[in-house]
């Protein structure tokens, strides 16, 4: 069996389905959205840079542990991509030896591919900050790169490690939330640190030795003939890990477009129930259903709460920005939102059940604006309550512009999206 072929010809494939996704997604109000989205991050960083108030605050030790931080969060960008599914534990059994020694190379291959770039955004982003920090040096800034590189690399071995049934790395097998904040916080931001606590004449001798252990780790992780007939795949872990990949990319794209056939899944909030209760006193079942659906959904809210706090931040990090900024990002924060809701009462209705009701449809529509009316206002209390930061003035014309997206919402979008 060609396994190498077989990682190919689903690499092409998914870069297929990325492509149509991608059409979707470069939509006018995406664009619209990214070009002010960018446009504010540009304007916000340049004044946090730039800003005369800040000067002292740059003197500060602390902006090293921001920067260690960030570095951080950009090692968690990019996984393991093995286009496996759940099919694969039959058709591809017996073939144990073939996938780990050239499938999950190529998979190695490309996953490093992708991870390398976010690691090389996020550590150009900081550039301006080792500036005015006073610790920037090519050497230094250099080392930073070679290791988030190296590392991440690391990080990808690991985890293909892991897939096995008798993984060579059985430190903290049971506890993998202690393993994961040990291999993925700790040790990375404990080197981190000593980089930018290093004089400039000595980082050199640190990125000699870094590469040393890097080498000897990545040799430990090779997999030659003979290791690779000695392996066992664990078709559970690989199976669910390839899906949850699949799963997070496609929830990405559904951030700003529709996603055909997404799966969904509900989880109990307990701390939540009293919101239950206390709205679907006086409205109708519909109303209780989209409401339950909406709090319990895994995917949807934490979506929800997500764009509400990027709005928030954003909207706060522009200190001088003019006010129709300001307010172009509250509406369109307004908008994304209501966009996501959207999905509720459409998955609802496919459900037999819920056409075998004795309930019109016009009742049915009217539940879910009442929902998505309340949503609307609460995003508009919070952000109103962000651009008081920016003054009473901004504060009213935010609270102006929202009302007036709302009724647009309300009364044309989401007729038009639900009928």
């Amino acid at each position: 069996m060609k396994i190498n072929d077989l990682f190919v010809q689903r690499f092409v494939r998914a870069q297929n389905i990325n492509i149509k996704y991608l059409k979707l997604l470069f939509n006018d109000h995406f664009v619209v959205f990214l070009l002010i989205a960018f446009g504010a991050s540009v304007l916000g960083y340049r004044q946090l840079i730039l800003s005369p108030q800040l000067t002292l605050i740059w003197q500060s030790a602390w902006w090293q542990l921001f920067d260690v931080l960030w570095l951080i969060i950009g090692l968690q960008m990019g996984t393991l991509v093995t286009y496996f599914k759940p099919a694969d534990r039959l058709y591809l059994l017996s073939n144990d030896y073939f996938i780990a020694k050239s499938y999950m190379k190529r998979s190695i291959e490309v996953s490093t591919v992708f991870a390398s770039v976010w690691q090389v955004i996020f550590v150009i982003l900081l550039v301006p900050v080792f500036w005015q920090t006073h610790v920037f040096s090519f050497w230094r800034v250099g080392t930073l790169l070679l290791f988030t590189l190296s590392y991440k690399l690391l990080l990808l071995l690991l985890l293909r490690d892991s897939l096995f049934l008798k993984p060579r790395v059985n430190l903290l097998k049971y506890h993998s939330r202690i393993k994961y904040v040990l291999f993925n916080v700790i040790v990375p931001g404990t080197i981190m640190t000593l980089i930018l606590q290093l004089p400039s004449e000595s980082i050199w001798i640190f990125a000699c030795s870094w590469l040393i252990v890097a080498s000897v780790c990545g040799y430990f992780f090779y997999i030659d003939d003979k290791k690779a007939g000695q392996l066992a795949l664990d078709w559970t872990k690989i199976v669910s890990q390839a899906i949850e990949h699949e799963q997070r990319v496609l929830h990405f794209y559904a951030t700003f477009a529709e996603v055909p056939n997404q799966s969904r899944t509900i989880k109990r909030r307990k701390y939540l129930d009293f919101m239950i209760r206390k709205l679907t006193k006086q409205h109708q079942v519909m109303y209780r259903l989209y409401l339950i659906r909406l709090i319990r959904d895994t995917e949807v809210l934490p979506l929800l709460v997500r764009l509400e706090l990027v709005g928030a931040v954003v909207m706060y990090a522009l200190l001088r920005a003019p006010i129709w900024l300001i307010a172009t990002i509250a509406a369109m924060t307004m908008y994304l939102i209501i966009f996501q809701m959207i999905p509720i009462y459409s998955n609802t209705k496919q459900k037999l059940w819920t056409q075998l009701l004795p309930i019109d449809e016009k009742a049915k529509q009217k539940s879910f604006q009442q929902l998505a009316k309340q949503v609307m206002f609460m995003t508009t209390i919070l952000l109103a309550m962000v651009s008081l930061s920016h003054g009473w003035l901004t504060a009213i014309v935010v609270i102006i512009v929202m009302y007036a997206i709302g009724i647009f919402l309300n009364k044309l979008y989401i007729p038009k999206k639900i009928k």
